[in-house]
């Protein structure tokens, strides 16, 4: 019993630094990781996570799974997959995510379609289910909640991207029926701009309207055909990232790591393969 305490007293400290609230959309992807989770205007496999426009360029049926260990603690563990295929009009995408423990953990199922509309942009959407389940006879209980997001390539080489998490503001009801749970409305909005074939940079500013705004940057660079390092930063907390990722053939392997100055590291990793 003490142990289940001490965890979850952890686990509430990160929310607290983290500044989330349970049923959280937690993105993931280990390229996006290294570079800060600046990724909500990079079209990209795990924009089925970031910013569902962003899988509209997707050309071929792939799978992807991530895992990240928050703060080396096992019982903070966040893991993901997705699954997307390119269909007559556009592309969709289911993904699962799944954070903590047997006595407290936070699970997310997402239907996703994102549709290019022209060369320059691209708009997406995504239902989700979302639960939360507390052990020791608490249960569990979860609601629908939405996401929506738009990519537009406002100068060559320069992408403006936006994100909205759960605009209906759902709430999951507590199991005695007297409460309810905050599920976060989250805005966030962005640029990308590639300085060449080798280099690009991303910059993000995220919203949670019940809190202060959050920015991130990020930068990969591409030191050989196969090869990329990446790097980015973060505030509310302050946190550095880095990461490098290998691509060869149908595969892709991203690894990465962030820092927070007093909870430690929070490694992760992911793979990716195109058919």
């Amino acid at each position: 019993m003490s142990r289940t305490i001490c965890i979850l007293a952890i686990i509430l400290l990160s929310f607290a630094f983290h500044g989330k609230a349970a049923n959280d959309n937690f993105p993931f992807g280990g390229r996006q990781a290294g570079m800060g989770n600046a990724g909500v205007s990079l079209y990209d496999f795990w924009g089925i996570s970031h910013n569902q426009a962003g899988m509209a360029r997707q050309q071929n049926p792939a799978a992807g799974f991530y895992f990240e260990n928050r703060f080396l603690a096992r019982e903070m563990s966040l893991g993901a997959g997705a699954f997307m295929m390119p269909a007559a009009s556009g592309v969709v995408g289911l993904s699962l995510t799944y954070f903590g423990y047997a006595m407290y953990n936070e699970s997310k199922i997402g239907l996703a379609y994102a549709h290019a509309f022209s060369e320059k942009l691209s708009a997406g959407v995504q239902l989700n289910y979302l639960n939360t389940s507390i052990g020791e006879g608490y249960g569990s209980a979860g609601n629908f909640a939405v996401e929506m997001g738009l990519i537009y390539e406002l100068l060559p080489q320069l992408n403006v991207g936006a994100h909205l998490f759960n605009p209906t503001k759902a709430r999951v009801k507590s199991n005695d029926g007297y409460g309810e749970e905050y599920i976060p409305t989250i805005l966030r909005f962005g640029f990308s701009y590639a300085f060449s074939e080798r280099v690009l940079l991303s910059l993000e500013t995220e919203k949670d309207i019940e809190r202060d705004p959050v920015f991130k940057a990020g930068i990969e660079y591409q030191l050989a055909d196969m090869f990329f390092v990446r790097a980015g930063l973060g505030s509310r907390p302050t946190q550095n990232t880095f990461g490098f990722g290998m691509y060869t053939g149908r595969f892709r392997i991203d690894f990465s790591s962030s820092f927070h100055h007093i909870l430690g590291y929070s490694p992760q990793a992911s793979i990716l393969v195109d058919f």
